[in-house]
């Protein structure tokens, strides 16, 4: 996924809502970005960081520039939590991940059964498969970790998979760690136990879970490899 035009570099100087942050651009301007994540944002938003945004050019939009990229250590981080979605989509159109070339249809955003939201639905001759994506973006000693804040709501998101998974269909957590430097990945425990038992009640059920890092510069965001998981 490429970024519509060239990102505009600044300095992080306050993330101080939970959507917002202040930027001071190269030329010394002082701009309010859209922050498009939810959460602590873990070890990445630290007055002083390297960042870049994306303007939306929309000048009725309140917050027109959007934060996209953080640098942490010489890695570009990718903070947008909307992003997975559509990598997994343009990942899926490509063919760039194998288990999944097999579906002749694909509905994002898609309703099933009674009023049920999914965030992919992939139509098939013989199965269908259903995917939830998840945005993780904080790493320690190479280790990526989601959660960073508790949520009963992505729980629920995992708990909707486990209950598809015995119905004869596919069921998918995908989980786009949007950084280089992660070579496994691992529920926050310690965060969100509630998590990590939706988590592990998932593979019980059959769930599969893909984890997958993305290769972030300043103009795209890509699927990159697998990362291998740990639940323990």
């Amino acid at each position: 996924m490429r970024f519509p035009g060239t990102l505009i570099k600044g300095t992080l100087v306050k993330k101080y809502r939970r959507f917002i942050v202040d930027v001071r651009l190269e030329d010394g301007t002082l701009v309010t970005a859209h922050c498009p994540t939810m959460g602590t944002m873990q070890g990445i938003s630290e007055p002083g960081l390297q960042v870049m945004l994306s303007d939306s050019g929309l000048e009725t939009r309140r917050n027109k520039l959007t934060w996209e990229l953080v640098n942490i250590n010489g890695t570009w981080v990718g903070v947008n939590s909307a992003l997975p979605l559509k990598i997994l989509v343009e990942s899926i159109e490509q063919k760039l991940i194998p288990s999944l070339t097999e579906f002749t249809e694909i509905q994002v955003e898609a309703t099933y059964g009674h009023r049920n939201k999914i965030d992919v639905m992939l139509l098939g001759m013989e199965q269908n498969c259903f995917i939830n994506t998840y945005h993780v973006s904080w790493v320690e000693n190479g280790v990526s970790f989601f959660p960073d804040v508790p949520s009963l709501r992505i729980a629920k998101t995992i708990q909707q998979l486990t209950d598809i998974a015995p119905q004869g269909h596919r069921a998918v957590a995908f989980f786009l760690v949007q950084r280089n430097d992660s070579t496994l990945f691992k529920p926050a425990e310690d965060v969100d136990k509630i998590f990590l038992k939706a988590m592990l009640a998932a593979q019980s059920a059959g769930v599969e879970i893909m984890v997958y890092q993305g290769v972030v510069t300043p103009e795209a965001i890509t699927l990159g490899k697998p990362l291998p998981y740990s639940l323990e």
